[in-house]
């Protein structure tokens, strides 16, 4: 799926979750998601919940 912004912004929210670096900012994108992070450790950290309660689910 992608995300279109009225400023030109696309996203592609398709995938694993990863970190894309754009102009204005870090995110977090995949699974369907876009998350807004200030840091990439935040982005790490979302990252690595998700993992981990994928994992969780799974057992």
């Amino acid at each position: 799926m992608t995300l279109k912004f009225s400023d030109g912004m696309e996203f592609d929210t398709s995938g694993p979750l990863r970190i894309e670096s754009r102009s204005d900012g870090l995110y977090v994108v995949g699974d369907g998601q876009l998350i807004p992070v200030s840091s990439r450790e935040e982005a790490e950290k979302i990252i690595k919940r998700d993992k981990s309660e994928k994992e969780s689910e799974e057992s």
